[in-house]
């Protein structure tokens, strides 16, 4: 093999003139990514097994059918495409990798994004906003900025400004003195102290309310607060870092946000972009939420199959990387097969594919209900299109396997049509 590296390598071991067992450990020293493939008259248990345990893909005995020899050899690049992504994933992961601390992705745009996480964290700038889309990942963004930093050992304090109201919201911020109120039986500290010499991460800064804007502004400025009812100023080095999914400069100008404020958050700002816009990162993001959900889970799924994946890469995503998540921690939790098929994704993502949305037809859109065998059939039509006659790729889109496809063809008069091949 050299130095080249193979998705597949076939050895009929019928013409082989050196010893297997040093063959196998040769290419697996070579490229430990290459699936093996054996072939040969009359293969002993014994044979299949020390070659198994050497690292070799799967054995097939002669005479082999052309319909099991092409199921494998799909299964055995399916899994040579997997093992490189989930390679690749490790030299793409930007941050520091704490539990879900870090940001994953090799566009441009995240690659950009990962250069401007590193200056900030080196700098220890008192403020950044990071905007973007709900659902991509500003909270990773911040906390790959504070786990970066030489601070990382303080703390991250987050809350989520649109989740109480004005009241509780200043209190959990700044804390209150006792007897500020009917029921401060005791001093609290607010979450701006608590972050001292760590980050404070406000999430949904646009719905803050004015009057609390201006004493955040006043915090950030001077570093310096006073809990409810104080009457002594607390210092405190506390990073902050909001986000927010609104267009704060609409909020400003209509007056619902403070231009002084804004500014001062605008001096580094962050934009993540929507999973749409780069949709390079969808790959590496799934094969790294398989690995997280096989961990969590206790399951052993390898991957998505090559027609799962280009669902996932013609789907826009409107819920951008939460969506995704979810999409492969449904798919884990509840089917049982070691690789996640078309079959096994979310009905949302086929709208609009021909091979997958349109099965019933003009009848049906014109109220007449048509046969399950016309649909069947029709279904089995728009997959062979879809998948450009490649029976294969068109039986694993629909859920069954070669042979079953073959045996179809043949029922609905189509054999002819679809030729072997």
């Amino acid at each position: 093999m050299g130095r080249a590296s193979y998705d597949l390598l076939i050895v009929d071991i019928d013409e082989l003139e050196t010893d297997l067992s040093d063959l196998l450990k040769t290419c697996k020293r070579t490229s430990k990514e290459t699936a093996i493939l054996l072939v040969g008259s009359g293969i002993e248990v014994e044979t299949a097994f020390e070659a198994a345990r050497l690292g070799a893909y799967q054995c097939l005995s002669k005479p082999i059918e052309l319909d099991r020899m092409l199921d494998v050899v799909d299964r055995a690049l399916d899994g040579a495409r997997l093992r490189r992504e989930a390679g690749s994933v490790r030299q793409i992961v930007v941050g520091y990798r704490q539990a879900d601390r870090f940001v994953v992705g090799k566009s441009e745009l995240m690659q950009k994004i990962a250069e401007v996480i590193e200056k900030v964290a080196a700098s220890r700038a008192s403020t950044v906003l990071i905007q973007g889309e709900s659902g991509t990942g500003k909270e990773l963004v911040a906390k790959a900025i504070h786990f970066q930093d030489d601070a990382m050992d303080k703390p991250f304090m987050e809350i989520n400004c649109s989740s109480l109201p004005e009241n509780l919201l200043e209190s959990e911020l700044f804390g209150y003195e006792k007897g500020a109120f009917t029921d401060a039986k005791k001093s609290k500290q607010g979450l701006v102290e608590l972050a001292e010499g760590g980050t404070l991460f406000l999430d949904e800064i646009g719905e803050m309310p004015l009057n609390l804007q201006s004493k955040l502004l006043r915090m950030i400025e001077t570093k310096r607060f006073r809990r409810i009812g104080g009457v002594k100023d607390i210092e405190v080095s506390t990073r902050v870092i909001a986000a927010t999914n609104r267009d704060l400069r609409s909020a400003k100008d209509h007056g619902r946000f403070r231009d002084d404020l804004y500014f001062r958050l605008m001096v580094i700002p962050i934009y993540v972009p929507a999973l749409r816009e780069r949709k390079e990162d969808i790959p590496i993001l799934a094969s790294y939420f398989i690995d997280y959900f096989n961990q969590e889970l206790n399951r052993s799924v390898r991957g998505l199959s090559r027609e799962a994946q280009e669902v996932t890469m013609e789907y826009d995503w409107p819920g951008n990387v939460r969506e995704l998540r979810n999409v492969i921690e449904r798919a884990i939790l509840l089917e049982s097969k070691d690789l996640i098929l078309p079959e096994h994704l979310p009905s949302d993502l086929f709208r609009g594919r021909t091979a997958h949305g349109s099965i019933l037809g003009s009848s049906q859109a014109e109220g007449m209900p048509i046969s399950l065998k016309e649909a069947e059939r029709r279904a089995i039509v728009e997959a062979l299109t879809w998948a450009g006659g490649n029976k294969s790729k068109a039986a694993r889109a629909l859920g069954i396997t070669r042979q079953t496809l073959r045996q179809k063809l043949k029922a609905y008069g189509l054999a002819n049509k679809y030729p072997p091949g």
